[in-house]
């Protein structure tokens, strides 16, 4: 079946055209991709059983310089962490079937997920159901985080004069030739890269990084969670950051689809979801033996990675709203008041 599919796509669905025909009791959605733009990124296929709730594959497709080594390198690290984890746990990443490469064209298949959305919205004034209800989700995606952090984790980095030059000093400067600073951020981005004087000698784990870990790529069957799109994914990465990206990216309270105010409404005002995000971030950082104290060391130097990261996609993704700039430049304006853990 996996060959007959493979044939289909090959011969018509690099045209970006809809509709093609898979083979036997088959039926598909395109998920991604466009045919006046097909650079945009890869084409995605999601083919379902006629009877079927969940896809029983997807397929990725690109033929697109700037996305084939993307594509490419995402099936690489799928391909890693699903023999790097354990059989129990492998179920929760979806399983890399085949790939194929030519000049001008990669593709992959992997299997579908089962389960359903997680809840998303986060409401700060609503009753115990709710609290109850995302603390559940809460607990669950804090589980899977874990266990796959410590299922890929590959030694630790100690904090020294080198590694703050590589890994903070390199990434402001890079900030900095990006965007135009003013005055009050020159500042800020000084205080940070010296307040890491501090943190001298402290041991970071390295462990896999999914780099695109929010709530629109998790599915859960009511009990545990499952993974989707490793787009972004690395075999080595700081394990903070895929936490932080999943709070960051939360609605929270987010009556108008304010992404921003959402933001805001999580790190820098009190209530109960505040409350709790304090809690799972102190247990956070006490697993893996660091304190608590360096979140706030931690978080501004991922928002300058996502805002860097975010710069160079605008071609990619035809984004034209640097989100993750503005979080930094909120962090920055109302820093007396961010979140303590």
């Amino acid at each position: 079946m996996l060959r007959e599919i493979e044939k289909v796509i090959v011969e018509n669905g690099p045209r970006w055209e809809v509709p093609f025909f898979p083979p036997r009791n088959l039926y598909f959605t395109k998920t991604g991709g466009s045919k006046k733009n097909p650079t945009a990124q890869p084409v995605v296929f999601l083919l379902f059983d006629q009877n079927g709730a969940a896809p029983r594959w997807v397929v990725k497709v690109s033929r697109s310089s700037a996305t084939i080594s993307m594509l490419t390198k995402e099936y690489e690290n799928l391909l890693y962490f699903y023999h790097r984890l354990s059989p129990s746990f492998r179920s929760s990443i979806p399983k890399p079937l085949l790939s194929r490469e030519d000049p001008e064209r990669f593709l992959f298949v992997e299997t579908g997920l089962k389960g359903k959305s997680l809840p998303a919205l986060v409401q700060p004034e609503a009753g115990i159901a709710h609290q109850k209800e995302i603390g559940k989700m809460m607990e669950s995606v804090l589980a899977w985080l874990l266990q796959f952090q410590a299922e890929t984790q590959e030694g630790t980095v100690e904090i020294t004069d080198d590694w703050i030059e590589e890994e903070v000093r390199k990434p402001i400067e890079q900030y900095r030739s990006l965007y135009p600073t003013d005055p009050s951020e020159e500042r800020f981005l000084k205080d940070h890269l010296q307040g890491w004087a501090a943190w001298r000698r402290a041991a970071i784990p390295l462990t896999g990084h999914h780099g695109d870990f929010w709530t629109g790529n998790m599915l859960t069957d009511g009990h545990s969670i499952s993974i989707c799109d490793w787009s972004f994914s690395q075999k080595k990465g700081w394990p903070f950051d895929d936490l932080f990206f999943f709070l960051s990216s939360l609605p929270v309270g987010m009556d108008d689809g304010n992404p921003l105010l959402s933001f805001e409404n999580l790190f820098f005002k009190e209530h109960w979801f505040h409350r709790q995000i304090r809690n799972i971030m102190a247990r956070f950082f006490f697993q893996w033996k660091l304190s608590p104290r360096l979140f706030s060391q931690w978080f501004p130097l991922f928002l300058v990675k996502l805002s860097i990261r975010e710069s160079g996609q605008y071609h990619l993704h035809a984004l034209r709203n640097p989100l993750w700039r503005e979080r930094l430049l909120l962090l920055i304006r109302n820093q007396s008041r961010l979140m303590e853990i």
